[in-house]
């Protein structure tokens, strides 16, 4: 199972988690939208999953961006 965590836009790690895929951490994400300290009301927390060539952003629909 993969692991997954919350970032907020400057990179700080305010969750983390296993779930068996994708759209079970997109719904995980979806109940912590604004849990980061410093971050402006309206913003919201970018989810990660960790591969083997690091971790990958994934868009709230569950599709993943390489940055």
């Amino acid at each position: 199972m993969p692991d997954y965590r919350l970032i907020t836009d400057e990179g700080h790690v305010v969750a983390e988690a296993t779930h068996e895929h994708d759209q079970a951490a997109v719904t995980w994400r979806s109940t912590h939208p604004f849990e980061a300290p410093g971050v402006d009301e309206g913003r919201q927390l970018r989810l990660e999953r960790e591969t083997e060539d690091g971790w990958v952003r994934l868009d709230p629909l569950g599709t993943s961006e390489i940055d």
